[in-house]
């Protein structure tokens, strides 16, 4: 299966465990991959029948910053929900990093990665 990527999505959003880690946005990285057949675009030459990726930056954006959540998990699910309703892929790869979660620890980033798949 083909695969279209948005990798390092860098988005200011409210996410945390406390309110006080809620209360300024922080900066994640979110890497996106839609499983989808390209092969009547790529004959077409069409966008129509492929995936804008300039559409599926403004919905993981749209999400991540409707309202604050406590858990990566929740905004990776509500993510991949939305991509998997607008853009119909056969299944969506989301990976969510918080670079600054650690970071005084010396870990490069935590984060989850999920993967739906459309009809369950």
């Amino acid at each position: 299966m083909d695969r279209v990527i948005l990798s390092g999505a860098r988005v200011q959003a409210r996410i945390g465990v406390t309110e006080e880690e809620r209360a300024q946005p922080q900066e994640l990285v979110i890497d996106v991959e839609l499983e989808r057949d390209t092969r009547e675009a790529a004959r077409a030459d069409d966008l129509r029948l492929s995936v804008d990726y300039a559409a599926v930056w403004l919905c993981l954006k749209a999400v991540a910053q409707v309202r604050p959540y406590a858990l990566v998990e929740t905004l990776a699910e509500r993510i991949a929900a939305a991509v998997l309703g607008e853009f119909a892929p056969e299944a969506v790869r989301v990976r969510v990093r918080k670079p600054g979660a650690l970071r005084e620890e010396g870990v490069d980033w935590a984060g989850v990665e999920i993967v739906r798949r459309r009809g369950g």
